[in-house]
């Protein structure tokens, strides 16, 4: 029983429950969490801060996103509503703070979004640390922004880059503990090295694809307990051992479809594939890297992947059914490994198909290498 149940939750990887205590790392998953808000930072220690309309607005959902730039002082403001504002009505979004009109949201160049100006983010701010009805209007229409949470998130914003006690602070400009701004981070640079493309349609050869099958579960160590898991603890790659609970289980449905693929990177490298868990509304595989001259220790890159495509490896997951909040992960070729590219997640789980932002955790600069010969 233990088995079945972490393959019906082992996708959910920083689904939290909703609290009313603030939880979480910034840098990590949905970020730190308070009640209906949100901030997430990522590596470059760019910040973006998200509040959600409340559980009792479900049927109109709406959210803000405000995006912080170390050293800068004041965020970007960024608003979307479902359903989304008649055409009619577009023109005539505005933003309203405990009764005052605040004036109208411009339509964004990202379709179905809205700017705040300089001057509505600056007032929303300022009340972050009052309670404060948040409303959106357009004619005849209204959508409701908790305020929930907003002053312990903007607060945690303004510690992690180094804002409090300073005229740039968003929420701490009067904290007698000061800090000193924090400068932004370089993105990581990975060079993308060559890989077969979809086109070139390689194949192992016969003898080769004989050779890794009959050896790869010694090289890879099926047995070994992070894959498989013990009597107290579920593995992160259950499927990987034959004899394991869940995969005995998982072949009175699916038979024997559950094997081992092999996919050459390159003339000198390949990637073992092996379903690793399938759960309610997710699945996962696990994916090795081969070194073809010295195969004996494969490389494991992740046991979340779902997708290998020219020399990437892809990880995307509902965080519930419903798929209106997801996370996502990459890895990228650099021709000695599969180098972390990108991690994110699209915030909150708020009734927002596909999720509300793009919110990484991680991000990269990748620069194409050549795509038409090995060197």
């Amino acid at each position: 029983m233990k088995t079945v149940m972490a393959l019906m939750t082992i996708g959910l990887f920083s689904l939290p429950a909703v609290a009313s205590d603030a939880y979480g790392d910034p840098f990590e998953g949905w970020g730190f969490v308070k009640d209906d808000w949100q901030v997430v930072c990522d590596n470059t220690l760019t910040c973006r801060a998200a509040g959600y309309a409340g559980e009792e607005q479900w049927d109109t959902p709406a959210t803000i996103l405000m995006t912080a730039i170390p050293k800068k002082a004041l965020p970007t403001g960024l608003v979307q509503l479902l359903p989304e504002a008649s055409e009619k009505s577009q023109n005539n979004v505005t933003l309203w703070l405990n009764g005052k009109n605040y004036g109208r949201l411009q339509p964004s160049s990202d379709g179905g979004l809205y700017d705040l100006t300089a001057k509505q983010t600056n007032s929303l701010i300022n009340s972050a640390r009052l309670n404060t009805k948040i409303e959106i209007k357009a004619s005849s229409d209204s959508w409701t922004v908790s305020d929930k949470g907003m002053g312990a998130v903007l607060l945690k914003l303004d510690e992690v880059q180094g804002r409090v006690g300073t005229p740039i602070a968003l929420v701490s400009k009067n904290s007698m503990h000061k800090q000193t701004p924090k400068s932004a981070k370089p993105k990581p640079i990975i060079k993308k090295a060559f890989s077969y493309s979809e086109k070139d349609n390689k194949t192992l050869s016969a003898a080769k694809q004989a050779y890794f099958q009959a050896n790869i579960n010694r090289w890879i160590n099926i047995d070994d307990e992070q894959f498989v898991g013990s009597e107290n603890t579920t593995g992160n790659c259950e499927l990987i051992n034959p004899k394991s609970e869940t995969s005995i289980n998982f072949a009175k449905y699916a038979g024997n479809s559950s094997g081992w693929d092999f996919i050459p990177i390159d003339a000198t490298h390949t990637l073992a594939v092996h379903s690793c868990w399938m759960g309610a509304y997710n699945a996962a595989s696990g994916y090795w890297l081969i070194d073809n001259a010295k195969p004996r220790n494969p490389q494991l890159i992740t046991t979340a992947g779902n997708d290998y495509f020219e020399g990437e490896i892809s990880a995307n997951h509902k965080d519930r059914g419903i798929g209106d909040c997801w996370n996502s992960k990459t890895w990228v070729w650099n021709g000695t490994t599969f180098a972390k590219m990108a991690d994110a997640s699209t915030g909150m789980c708020k009734g927002f198909a596909g999720g509300a932002w793009d919110l990484p955790t991680y991000v990269s600069e990748v620069i194409e290498g050549n795509r038409t010969s090995d060197k």
